[in-house]
């Protein structure tokens, strides 16, 4: 039976293995090439630096743009177009019912299926993971947070890989219709990296809290939505590498700042900035020179800004990447092993 069901795939599986045999080729040429450019180029740069990290940027683009791609898009195809054609494929030939009135049971049929197609898909995930993790690292150096780039590295893309399959092969048992089947396997997929993205990472470990001046903030400065009042905005840093989930204004007290309040100070305070004086009108591709005593008005409210709020930095730090990976590759693998048992049970219970 593992040798049928291995005949059955064997077309796409070498096809696919030969195109990540290709992909690893041109990854190990440029790879090497673009750690040895880091090193020359940016990592022992004494003038001019700002330079030569652009032009190392800029290097082997194609490649780069592929391989971003590939690893977005790899789990989901992986689960459209081998989890559900499956089983759904049987089911909607009628050759199920062939295997099943063999010497095969269909619980045999079905385990040999789900661990041949489960194993491959994981063996596929691993490799062109690994190797896009590989080609990346020094150009993931350069200027690159690493939550960042959190679902195109490293091990969680397994995990998604291994549950868009499972889910697939649930669907197209339950469908028993090849496109419908692979309709539904995109929803659900797209679905449940959504709620984990939004939903369930951020909650995975209690977050740190961290208190930041004004005065060293990044990215002070006002802005306004849909016609409404100017307010403050500002980032704190909470470290190389770290997560910011969120930046608050905090008052004297120790309270988060109410939007009435930082609009009350931006009255009292900011004045000059709210209403500067008009500029003459200019045309579009002239450049436009900042109102008189807007810029001085400008560092006059962020220093009083200063002494009124601080910042309250919610973050998860640098030294958490892997554990936030283990435990989503971990939660992503539970769901495939129980859409793999409802795909067992429905098949030995239901499939008639």
């Amino acid at each position: 039976m593992t040798r049928f069901a291995w005949l059955q795939s064997r077309t796409q599986t070498l096809s696919i293995y030969a195109m990540l045999g290709l992909l690893a080729i041109a990854a190990a040429i440029t790879g090497v090439h673009l750690s040895n450019l880091y090193s020359s180029q940016v990592l022992h740069c004494a003038t001019g630096c700002d330079l030569a990290t652009n032009d190392f940027l800029t290097r082997d683009s194609f490649l780069r743009h592929t391989f971003d791609v590939l690893s977005l898009v790899t789990p989901a195809l992986l689960g459209v177009f081998w989890g559900a054609p499956l089983l759904a494929r049987e089911f909607e030939a009628g050759t199920y019912r062939v295997a099943w009135t063999q010497s095969v049971t269909r619980r045999r049929w079905l385990t040999t299926r789900l661990a041949v197609g489960a194993g491959a898909v994981m063996t596929i995930a691993g490799i062109l993971t690994l190797t896009v993790t590989w080609w990346y690292r020094a150009l993931d150096k350069v200027g690159s947070n690493q939550y960042d780039l959190f679902e195109r590295r490293d091990i969680v893309p397994i995990g998604y890989a291994v549950f868009a399959f499972a889910a697939g092969a649930l669907i197209g048992a339950v469908i028993r219709r090849v496109v419908p089947a692979m309709a539904a396997t995109i929803g659900v997929y797209a679905g449940a990296r959504i709620v984990s993205t939004i939903w369930i990472r951020p909650h995975l470990l209690p977050p740190l809290h961290k208190m930041v001046s004004l005065a060293n903030a990044d990215g002070f400065g006002f802005v306004s939505s849909n016609g409404s009042p100017l307010t403050m905005v500002a980032k704190g840093f909470a470290g190389p590498n770290a997560w910011t989930q969120s930046t608050q204004f905090l008052t004297s007290n120790g309270h988060v700042a109410t939007k009435a309040a930082l609009s009350a100070f931006l009255q009292q305070h900011c004045s000059a900035i709210l209403n500067p004086s008009a500029a003459p009108s200019l045309p579009v591709n002239k450049p436009v020179k900042t109102p008189p005593g807007v810029e001085e008005a400008f560092h006059a409210c962020r220093e009083q800004a200063a002494q009124t709020f601080h910042l309250l930095v919610t973050y998860q730090p640098a030294n958490r990447y892997w554990a936030f990976q283990w435990l989503e590759t971990g939660i992503f693998l539970a769901l495939a092993g129980l859409a793999l048992a409802g795909c067992y049970w429905w098949i030995t219970h239901r499939a008639r």
